[in-house]
């Protein structure tokens, strides 16, 4: 199977969702509980999607 290289474009997109994530991450857990519910949904999104390329070939092994 030919190597697929990445794009500088995917590369700055998931640093981009890899910082946020962090971040929405920090504010949730300095925020009240009430408060961090919606940061912390956030930051699992943004680390999610930091993670697209591995989640990804993960399934397609499958």
């Amino acid at each position: 199977m030919p190597r697929r290289r990445t794009s500088t474009g995917e590369m700055i997109s998931t640093l981009c969702f890899l910082g946020v994530g962090l971040q929405s991450l920090g504010e949730a857990a300095l925020a009240p509980l009430v408060q961090a519910s919606i940061p912390m949904p956030c930051a699992l999104a943004c680390r999610t999607g930091a993670a697209r390329r591995p989640i990804a070939r993960m399934l397609r092994r499958e």
